[in-house]
């Protein structure tokens, strides 16, 4: 069975939504695309450049119209950014262009995540810092999980590889695939 929309992953820094994500859409042959790195490329500069040049709004703003845009072109794996789901519009526009995965981890793994790789040698969130401190984290956690919640199915990373991770994405594609044709049958029978 071949996607109709989008696989939108949702989550925390360093829940593995970049490369878990790359290796969802190798598995299932499909195009992978990283809003952070597409925002980085269009804008011409980082993400805590756009934060602390053009303001938080502004980041938010172009987000907004990425993810839109995304929207229109289906069946990718997306890696969104961390806070993306806090807009009721982002969420609205993942609902109606595919199904959101969201991916998780404890604070402490999260942490040690972050501060051990660097986020693959790009600077931390600007709403972390660069220690990205444990409390900030669960306190950041905490104020995204109503969000996080328009998720159709969770995924956690807790001491899974970013293969493991890829197969748990596929799995939960196949079966919300198989639950929205199981739903079109009964609709029109």
């Amino acid at each position: 069975m071949e996607p109709s929309g989008n696989i939108y992953l949702i989550g925390f820094s360093g829940t593995g939504k970049s490369l878990s994500g790359i290796r969802a859409a190798e598995l299932l042959r499909l195009p992978f695309v990283d809003m952070d790195d597409l925002i980085e490329y269009r804008m011409k500069k980082s993400i805590p450049e756009i934060f602390e040049q053009d303001g938080e709004d502004e980041f938010r703003r172009i987000e907004t119209n990425i993810l839109r845009e995304l929207s229109q072109k289906p069946s990718r794996v997306v890696s969104t950014g961390g806070g993306v789901p806090v807009q009721e519009e982002n969420r609205r526009i993942m609902r109606s262009s595919g199904i959101i995965l969201l991916l998780t981890a404890t604070p402490e793994t999260i942490h040690q995540r972050l501060t051990t790789r660097r986020s693959r040698n790009r600077t931390l969130r600007p709403l972390l810092g660069d220690d990205a401190p444990e409390k900030r984290v669960a306190d950041l956690l905490a104020r995204r999980s109503e969000a996080y919640a328009c998720a159709d199915r969770s995924i956690d990373t807790e001491g899974l590889t970013h293969r493991q991770v890829a197969a748990a994405i596929e799995s939960a594609w196949r079966e919300l695939s198989s639950e929205a044709c199981r739903a079109n049958e009964t609709a029109n029978a």
